[in-house]
């Protein structure tokens, strides 16, 4: 497939524009108007057009020939570009209309673990010298930044080698207290495999992984766990115990019991998020669960009673833990978040309704909520 390149692109123009607004993600899609997505997620057409040659020029642009190559043969690829100090994380793919492009926008430096809301008390499990923290929730929920925040916070109070394996390589990181090697698959390691069996050799006391997508990349994230190190990871569940039974389930039935003791012996804490729109409609405020791996929480894993965990998680909701539906009620009860929109995404509607109306009682807020 030869790409004849048209300098006269004018793609630059438009993205500088695009991105002094408050929007998280753009789409570009060939001989069809751009669409941004809009601080409250709603999908915005644009009356802009851009043309194959136009979007093949950009393409070109950031991609190195040895990613040219692998997209014409995958017809898929993901990548980071940085122009005027903001990160773009950018998948390139193809669908009947022809080339698409979907851009996500990433802050030249990560937030603070203060300015996005994180539990003060996980502070502390970055400090430790082993477990596995697992940050989870669906595609745009932020798990990726939360990552970043963790991975900031270490490098400005830690003296400790940090390597991140990431595909693509998002947050940019400069050494402060830390020395932190950032390694992008398929460019810095072959494969996800190479990259977490060599990383044990470059002498590190955190591991970030990206990403833990299939049996091979679990089992070698808690085998990295095992050895001493504080690993810290993602996958795409919506809460703890879907995460937990994720995890378990996708090894064979054989090995499950194992799993189950390896995984309570080795998990930390689990935050499963979400992101919904502020009550002003103005930008977008984090909800979240929290499992914090106690006594009770690693008996319950290692003899795979699930459900048993919620229970507990609940329990412990002024100490240690909550349930997404407990974090909706304090965000509903602070004003942070709209009620109607919050009701449709609860688990259990009465439930919920009760925890709020505690929180409302508890800040001299009380109306009953029917």
């Amino acid at each position: 497939m030869a790409w004849e390149l048209n300098k006269k692109n004018k793609i630059y123009e438009v993205l500088k524009e695009l991105l002094q607004y408050n929007i998280s993600d753009i789409h570009f899609i060939e001989d069809h108007p751009v669409y941004v997505r809009n601080s409250t997620w709603d999908l915005i057409a644009q009356d802009i057009v851009f043309l194959k040659e136009e979007l093949r020029w950009f393409i070109h642009d950031f991609l190195p020939s040895s990613k040219i190559d692998k997209l014409i043969e995958w017809t898929e690829i993901d990548a980071a570009h940085s122009i005027w100090n903001i990160r773009l994380r950018i998948n390139v793919y193809f669908d009947k209309y022809g080339i698409r492009l979907a851009l996500r926008k990433i802050s030249d430096k990560p937030p603070s673990m203060d300015k996005i809301g994180l539990d003060e008390r996980l502070k502390s499990f970055l400090n430790e010298d082993k477990w596995l923290i697992l940050v989870t929730g669906p595609t745009g929920s932020g798990k990726s930044t939360t990552l970043a925040s963790m991975v900031d916070y270490i490098n400005q109070t830690r003296k400790v080698h940090v390597i991140t394996l990431e595909d693509p390589v998002e947050y940019v990181f400069e050494n402060k207290n830390s020395l932190i090697t950032q390694r992008e698959i398929g460019k810095h390691s072959k494969n996800w495999q190479d990259a977490m069996k060599f990383c044990l050799r470059q002498d590190p006391d955190i591991i970030m992984v990206w990403e833990m997508r299939d049996q091979e990349t679990i089992s070698a994230v808690l085998t990295l766990v095992e050895t001493w190190h504080l690993v810290l990871s993602t996958l795409h569940t919506i809460d703890a115990a879907q995460t937990i039974t994720r995890i378990i389930d996708v090894f064979p039935p054989h090995q499950q019991e194992q799993i189950c003791v390896q995984l309570s012996l080795t998990l930390r804490a689990i935050i499963s998020q979400r992101l919904l729109p502020t009550k002003d409609g103005n930008w977008r405020v984090a909800a979240r669960e929290i499992l914090i791996n106690s006594s009770a929480i690693s008996n319950n894993i290692r003899e795979k009673r699930i459900p048993q965990i919620v229970s507990i998680m609940e329990t412990w909701f002024k100490s240690w833990m909550r349930t997404m539906d407990q974090d909706l009620a304090v965000l509903v009860a602070e004003g942070k978040v709209d009620l109607n929109y919050v009701l449709s995404r609860v688990k259990n509607v009465e439930n919920f309704k009760s925890l709020l109306n505690s929180k409302l009682n508890e800040s001299n807020k009380f109306r009953p909520v029917d």
